[in-house]
């Protein structure tokens, strides 16, 4: 079972990207987080934001927790102020029938 938390976004705020990094490793770190990606995007089709960060959790649910953690929601005014996207949470392959059949993607957000 794994879950994925999904940054995808575009720098606003160059001068203070660096600060997002070193924030946000103790959170992933508690919440047994992996970055699998933290990567400028360079599209082979259609259009996307500039860059993409990518965590992986031992669940779906794990990653929800991470996800909707307090930590998450203060570190997020900041990161609202330098970047801009979107951000999701992902079911593994393995998780994705539960996850579908418990209505998730069906709910408002």
């Amino acid at each position: 079972m794994t879950g994925f938390v999904v940054f995808h976004y575009n720098i606003i705020d160059r001068s203070r990207i660096d600060e997002l990094g070193p924030l946000s490793m103790p959170i992933a770190e508690k919440y047994g987080a992996e970055i699998l990606v933290a990567s400028p995007v360079k599209p082979l089709e259609g259009k996307t934001y500039s860059h993409m960060v990518i965590y992986r959790l031992e669940s779906f649910e794990a990653a929800l927790n991470f996800y909707h953690c307090d930590e998450m929601k203060e570190l997020s005014k900041l990161r609202d102020q330098i970047i801009q996207g979107i951000s999701m949470v992902l079911p593994g392959h393995s998780e994705t029938d539960a996850v579908v059949k418990s209505g998730y993607f069906s709910q408002p957000l």
